[in-house]
């Protein structure tokens, strides 16, 4: 039987995005295990059969010394202790520090998954000075040189979730593509978000569900919101989500709770059902600045929800124009405003592509197809 080992920052992480792969490599026999920073989920993911090993020192950011040789230290023993034949690295982070440890004890095969390019590679909510454009310059490098070390090895494969990231990537000579495989997210359980009726209107109901950062388009969100209350739309804006405190472009709290009692949104906070949300509103907004493959789009188009998002990398993935949703230009709040304005409208419209968007689910991101690419990739010979 050979041995899985996932190495995520967070186990809230792994269970919202990579349990179900977990639980299917069971199924096709390997025997799993993960590595991560625990919270209140460990007890959970021992009950699908996966061994946890907490890291008690690693952490996604911070680059403290001492620290980093203590995380380092950790991860050496937890890889020598449970042998894995196949190691897979979810983030940047862990790729590097693991990649490394993997290297020290020939693991035979690593498996590297970036979920996105993150904010080195995401254009900013306000434009950067010039010692900060430069010190980003200065990361990318630092960044490339660090993932040709982590892919100079002919046992591991990077996963990316679109093409516009391979691209990138290619153009900066971070990667080659043979050493690439694109799989499109982490896919979507189609049974726990099912196709649900629409509820009654007025109000419309917009809804976007996210990590509150600045990367996300939050703050066009609300200024969209602004102009469709100047417009009398007959809508409401849901945010769900919380600020992530070791991301740079996190927003504050007291910032949302300004929207909220200025009563241009309503933010919910963090969100307990994702599907009886989503069953809950009409249309589901994203106006992000860039991303991987985002699991929120995949989900609301599985509710058989309209999108409207940005035409940037990872988004115009799960929005087809026109199809499944309305894509608009990043950082315009104004064409953003006519796209939600137009399903607000139009009843028949917002079903139309609601509907299709279920189907496009069903087509290519339901997590049965992405399981069989992973796991097909764990079996193949480096």
């Amino acid at each position: 039987m050979k041995r899985l080992l996932f190495l995520v920052a967070k186990d809230s992480y792994f269970f919202s995005h990579r349990l179900n792969l977990g639980k299917a490599a069971i199924a096709a026999g390997f025997e799993v295990a993960l590595a991560t920073k625990c919270s209140t989920l460990e007890k959970s993911i021992r009950a699908f059969g996966i061994q946890v090993f907490p890291l008690k020192h690693f952490t996604r950011t911070g680059l403290n010394p001492f620290k980093q040789i203590l995380s380092l230290w950790e991860l050496y023993k937890i890889y020598r202790t449970f042998k894995p034949d196949i190691i897979h690295q979810v983030a940047l982070k862990p790729i590097i520090y693991g990649s490394f440890i993997a290297r020290l004890l020939s693991v035979p095969r690593v498996i590297n998954a970036l979920g996105g390019l993150g904010y080195l590679f995401t254009e900013r909510a306000e434009p950067l000075s010039k010692i900060n454009a430069i010190k980003k310059s200065q990361l990318q490098k630092l960044f490339c040189f660090l993932l040709r070390y982590c892919l100079s090895k002919r046992n591991s494969t990077l996963i990316l979730q679109n093409i516009d990231d391979l691209e990138t990537l290619t153009k900066l000579k971070c990667v080659k593509s043979n050493q690439v495989v694109i799989i499109p997210g982490a896919g979507v359980d189609m049974n726990a978000f099912p196709l649900a009726f629409f509820p009654p209107f007025p109000p419309i109901i917009i809804m976007c569900i996210s990590r509150m950062l600045w990367d996300k388009g939050i703050r066009e969100l609300v200024q969209a919101a602004e102009i469709l209350q100047e417009k009398k739309c007959a809508a409401e804006v849901w945010v769900y989500g919380m600020p992530d405190p070791e991301n740079p472009t996190s927003i504050s709290v007291e910032q949302l709770r300004a929207w909220h009692n200025s009563r241009l949104i309503t933010w919910k906070g963090h969100c307990e059902d994702v599907a009886l949300a989503y069953a809950s509103c009409h249309i589901v907004a994203l106006p992000s600045y860039r991303e991987g493959l985002p699991k929120s789009l995949l989900e609301a188009a599985s509710c058989g929800r309209p999108i409207v998002t940005t035409d940037v990398p990872g988004c115009r993935e799960v929005a087809k124009d026109g199809e499944n949703g309305l894509l608009v230009p990043v950082k315009d709040s104004k064409e953003l405003a006519n796209a939600l304005m137009i399903l607000c409208e139009n009843e028949a419209l917002r079903t139309r592509m609601g509907l299709a968007g279920h189907k496009r689910v069903e087509k290519y991101f339901s997590d049965q197809i992405i399981q069989q690419q992973t796991i097909r990739l764990y079996n193949e010979t480096p």
